[in-house]
């Protein structure tokens, strides 16, 4: 089973002061000879009912060397995920779950233009105040 990132918690905290209630983590997928593990699972209820639901892959980009490295792992999984995803007729959308200062440093323009030309959804986290500053879709 994989490694949560180091700001599993605080994204986590976050989606719950936003009124999610992580339902799962480390959400098992398999289609074939892929497998796949997508950090959480969360849902959203509107008058006791459950309205909404997600799913977020959490990147941290802990190592400030390898934050090229990151970005590419980080759309790629992303993609292949949601193709997965897709395949398998999940419709719970999926999010790529990123610290604010990520969001503005490393997607800078051409990472962004990646994230509009391919819809990628992304929930940038304010890490230290736990709480979400955008929902990109």
């Amino acid at each position: 089973m994989p490694a949560f990132d180091n700001c599993q918690p605080q994204v986590i905290h976050a989606l719950e002061h936003d009124g999610w209630r992580i339902v799962a983590q480390n959400e098992h997928y398999r289609i074939k000879k892929r497998s796949i593990f997508i950090d959480l699972r969360a849902e959203r209820a509107i008058n006791g009912n459950v309205e909404n639901m997600l799913l977020a892959e959490v990147k941290c980009f802990a190592e400030k060397e390898n934050w090229t490295t990151d970005l590419y792992i980080a759309i790629g999984q992303y993609l292949v995920y949601r193709e997965i995803l897709l395949q398998l007729a999940i419709q719970n959308p999926l999010y790529l779950a990123i610290p604010s200062p990520i969001y503005a440093t490393v997607f800078d323009k051409i990472a962004r233009e990646v994230v509009r030309q391919h819809k990628i959804k992304i929930i940038v986290v304010d890490i230290e105040n736990e709480v979400i500053e955008q929902w990109l879709k």
